[in-house]
């Protein structure tokens, strides 16, 4: 067996063991640093953290569909395409032939920084420029019966996902999980599943418009989540994104015309996107993916707002692994013992004093570890994990031990 081959089969049997009767293996990079030097920087950990996960085997001779987020406008929160640059040369050292893909918004890419020249290899619309390149996919979930899987994605034979770790308000946190289920189906998929939330009915029209309009919930909250809409403008609508929950527009109702039920809605946009990242896993054999996530700057919304947000946390580190429940279960733990950066939260916040720090911020309602729950029940990764500092382990030692196990 060729030594590239070889070494190739032992990190594919070493990282797939966590899925057998252990824990899932995440590998942390830190952005703490040891001492001033190099080798101590969290990109530089973030390489080793790649070996030891594995990424030669699962990449080694493969077309590698590499997905990052691209950002919007002048959001520049998204991964620095330095570091994009650094795992996608990764790959190539590796035997693969990785290109970027995003959604449509690839195509402006480049207006934040994202180039076949700045990152190293092409960038691609998912699913073609109209969103039109896609498969349909059977889903067992009775408001959500199919999703469309992008086509570069289908069409791949390995998959590398890059995810920048930020709060959203319909899941609490956005990360390997969500730009899965979100990112990589097609926006027929996307809009299916936000309208899940809606499957859940909160507002009596009949109790609402039997009497002159009074705005009452309008004034009450103190997000402006409430606004009129349909052709008409005559539909009452809550921006469940917004929302925090709190129910002042309920207590403020003078006609008992809303009745909010938060844990069934937001579950439901959860569940259905648990459902999607499965059926775009199943494209792939289990030993052609890995996930990375970078807990840097992390901001309250997700990377769809144009425009920049200011970190609430303190820049954490890189997490890499094969279980895409792990990682992100791996990464709502980390944050969790942060503390918020309360004079960088934007000023339409209600920040909290309990729960998480994404429940804090968006309202305590929204439970970002429903997510990884929802996820572990649809089968395609573990909550249970072994976090694993990338400074404490010999990679050439945890090499050796993994050829040994291949050719013994």
């Amino acid at each position: 067996m060729e030594p590239q081959a070889a070494r190739a089969k032992a990190e594919v049997t070493a990282a797939t063991a966590a899925g057998r009767g252990t824990k899932a293996k995440v590998y942390f990079a830190s952005v703490k640093m040891k001492r001033m030097q190099g080798e101590h920087t969290y990109p530089i950990k973030m390489l080793k953290a790649l070996d030891l996960a594995g990424l030669a085997g699962v990449v080694a001779g493969k077309r590698v569909a590499v997905k990052v987020h691209l950002g919007e406008g002048t959001n520049f929160s998204t991964i620095h395409p330095g570091l994009v640059r650094m795992v996608v040369q990764k790959i190539k050292e590796a035997g693969g032939r990785p290109f970027v893909v995003h959604s449509w918004g690839a195509l402006d890419g480049y207006e934040r920084g994202y180039t076949a020249e700045t990152v190293g290899c092409p960038v691609l619309p998912s699913g073609g420029t109209l969103e039109k390149y896609a498969y349909p996919h059977a889903v067992d979930e009775p408001n959500l019966r199919e999703v469309y899987v992008s086509g570069e994605i289908e069409d791949a034979e390995a998959l590398v996902v890059l995810s920048h770790v930020k709060g959203h308000g319909n899941t609490g946190m956005g990360a390997t999980l969500k730009n899965i289920g979100i990112g990589l189906v097609t926006g027929r998929s996307r809009g299916a599943i936000h309208r899940l939330i809606a499957t859940v009915p909160y507002w009596d029209r009949e109790k609402c418009l039997s009497g002159q309009p009074c705005r009452a919930c309008f004034d009450a909250c103190p997000v402006d989540a409430v606004h009129w809409s349909g052709q008409n403008k005559d539909e009452l609508h809550i921006d469940v994104h917004s929302c925090t929950y709190c129910g002042k527009c309920e207590e403020a109702c003078p006609r008992d015309a809303l009745d909010l039920k938060p844990d069934e809605m937001f579950r439901a946009f959860q569940r259905g996107m648990a459902h999607a990242a499965r059926a775009v896993l199943s494209t792939f054999a289990p030993e052609n993916v890995l996930f990375v996530n970078f807990i840097l700057h992390v901001t309250p919304w997700c990377d769809c707002f144009p425009f920049t947000m200011p970190a609430f946390i303190r820049d954490v580190g890189v997490l890499v692994s094969r279980d895409p429940v792990a990682i992100d279960q791996a990464a709502l733990d980390l944050i969790a013992r942060e503390e918020l950066l309360l004079d960088m939260i934007p000023g339409q916040f209600v920040v909290g004093e309990e729960g998480h720090p994404f429940q804090r911020v968006l309202g305590r309602a929204k439970n970002p570890y429903v997510q990884v729950e929802e996820a572990e029940k649809v089968g395609i990764g573990s909550r249970e994990y072994e976090l694993l500092d990338v400074e404490e382990i010999d990679v050439q030692a945890a090499a050796a031990e993994a050829e040994a196990q291949v050719t013994g």
